[in-house]
């Protein structure tokens, strides 16, 4: 399994500053919502318009547009496509890669100017990108305890079972 789409615990201290980050996100672009996903769609966190009831299934169609965008900048030989815009009648969609396992998504109306929403995504992504290094770090950290309490308790266990 791909480790980037493993899940990841993020604490609390750090949701915190996730959410107060995409609040003045929203605020300040007076955008209409934000979420932030895993790159396999998972929500994890998601601020603005309280009627949202679709989320869930936002975040999964929105990583996969961004999957197949990243696909198309493969075919013209780019390395990547970091950030997407899509333009709806009374709704856009600005979507923004952090690092390589987080996606930004803003969703905004027709009176919102999108030059503004990319410079204060840009500001975002990398505030949430140095927020999610850590909870990374934390999670190496814990999957990296864990695996060798686990081995050598694993190892105790198989020596008291074939005690001579």
């Amino acid at each position: 399994m791909d480790p980037q789409l493993t899940s990841i615990i993020v604490p609390t201290e750090e949701l915190g500053q996730i959410e107060e980050c995409l609040v003045r996100l929203v605020e300040d672009t007076g955008s209409d919502y934000a979420l932030l996903l895993d790159k396999s769609g998972q929500v994890i966190c998601s601020k603005g318009d309280g009627d949202r009831q679709d989320i869930t299934a936002l975040g999964a169609l929105i990583a996969g547009v961004f999957a197949s965008s990243r696909e198309v900048a493969k075919l013209l030989r780019e390395r990547d496509f970091r950030a997407s815009f899509q333009q709806g009648v009374r709704e856009n969609i600005f979507i923004a890669l952090i690092e390589e396992q987080w996606i930004l998504c803003i969703i905004f109306n027709k009176g919102t100017h999108i030059g503004l929403v990319k410079v204060l995504t840009k500001k975002a992504t990398d505030e949430l990108a140095s927020v999610l290094e850590r909870v990374r770090q934390q999670h190496k950290a814990r999957d990296e305890v864990l695996g060798s309490s686990f081995r050598t308790s694993m190892e105790d266990t198989i020596d008291l079972l074939f005690r001579d």
